[in-house]
């Protein structure tokens, strides 16, 4: 194996693929990258058994070949390497890197060694436009449950239809789903739940990717093509919630609140909140057009925070978790939220004002004293 190519795409490509593999104490194979050059490029690959990243590295490949070397030391020593241009050539097991006054020697293994990584069958996909997986990701992620006593609700859930795709994900105290729209659109309705350390992963590499991400999906698989990036992962087994019965659809009380100055207002309350409960008094007054959060903590002190907001119904209180409310603002983008409510034994519900209303709903489970 010999080949050439830029720092910058070396480093991009293994920054992607160290970060999967694993420190796994029985299959320490696992902790390595596969390096395989080809007739078409130089590709890189890890896995951890469940989740699997392979990149392709544009470079001038003299002799094919392969090998496997520790991700974690080659991506560290890669993103020192000041020279624009990285030659590696393989000398036994091991690689020998040179770039201008550097000259670096790594121990590998086989290739033969490293786990074959299954193929996902290209038949069923569909595409949706990178920017827009991002965000939907970054506002689903936040309600995922760590709790593996129930592994249907460590990952999200990709509902397709015709026209749509919706996310959605809950830790039974709060539910977010995200709907968006398909570039292109499957043949067959699609529904899986993937785990949200995969989707993790996915969100690292969607930063600054122009264009569509392709998804392909089996009954078992599913994997995530951006631009010379391959994602592939296990499903989750398992049925998820139906969580469209406890959606409220209708309010006594909506506010129009300017998102910055609500969040500016959790963060004052939070100091006061009681630890581990983290919860928050908020009242609705119509007449003021106030929204006011309150916490008290014995050993701290009190916090009563006041935001002006559009409020229309009637007046109103409930107690929410603080952090919970945050998450939901924290992955917003605009200027002003919606916030409804029923009662203060009722879910409450945040969407965004004006554009993407319809798209987005995130429901909190009330405090009940």
């Amino acid at each position: 194996m010999k080949f050439s190519c830029t720092q910058e795409n070396l480093n991009r490509g293994l920054v992607f693929v160290s970060h999967v593999a694993s420190r796994n104490v029985h299959l320490p194979i696992l902790h390595n990258v596969l390096v395989e050059a080809k007739e078409d490029g130089v590709h890189l690959s890890s896995t951890n058994l469940e989740i699997a990243i392979r990149v392709l590295v544009r470079g001038k490949v003299e002799e094919t070949g392969a090998l496997t070397i520790p991700a974690q030391v080659f991506a560290s020593y890669v993103s020192l390497v000041s020279a624009e241009r990285v030659d590696v050539e393989q000398e036994g097991n091991s690689l020998v890197i040179r770039a201008e006054n550097q000259n670096t020697k790594m121990n590998g293994e086989a290739a033969a060694e490293f786990p074959i990584i299954p193929d996902v069958d290209r038949q069923t996909s569909f595409t949706v436009v990178a920017a827009e997986l991002e965000e939907a990701l970054r506002q689903t992620l936040v309600a995922v449950s760590k709790d593996e006593s129930r592994p249907e609700l460590t990952g999200i859930l990709f509902s397709v239809d015709e026209k749509t795709l919706a996310l959605a994900s809950t830790d039974s105290y709060r539910l977010v789903e995200r709907k968006m729209h398909i570039a292109k659109r499957p043949e067959k309705k699609w529904s899986a739940i993937i785990p949200a350390a995969a989707l993790s992963e996915l969100s690292r590499i969607l930063p600054g990717a122009e264009g569509e991400v392709a998804i392909y999906c089996t009954e078992n698989q599913a994997m995530f093509v951006v631009a010379d990036v391959e994602l592939s992962t296990r499903l989750i087994e398992g049925a998820f919630p139906d969580y469209a019965q406890i959606i409220p659809q209708n309010q006594r009380t909506e506010a129009v609140v300017n998102r910055d100055a609500l969040m500016k207002a959790i963060r004052a309350a939070s100091l006061f909140s009681k630890s581990g409960i983290h919860d928050m008094s908020i009242h609705f007054s119509p007449e003021k057009q106030t929204i006011t959060l309150t916490t008290v903590n014995n050993q701290l002190g009190e916090n009563v925070s006041k935001v002006e907001a559009e409020i229309t119904g009637d007046s109103n209180h409930a107690i929410y978790n603080h952090r919970y409310v945050f998450d939901a603002l924290n992955t917003l983008t605009s200027e002003s939220v919606d916030v409804l409510l029923i009662d203060n034994a009722s879910p409450g519900v945040l969407r965004p004002h004006g554009e993407g209303r319809e798209e987005y709903v995130y429901i909190i489970m009330p405090i009940k004293q």
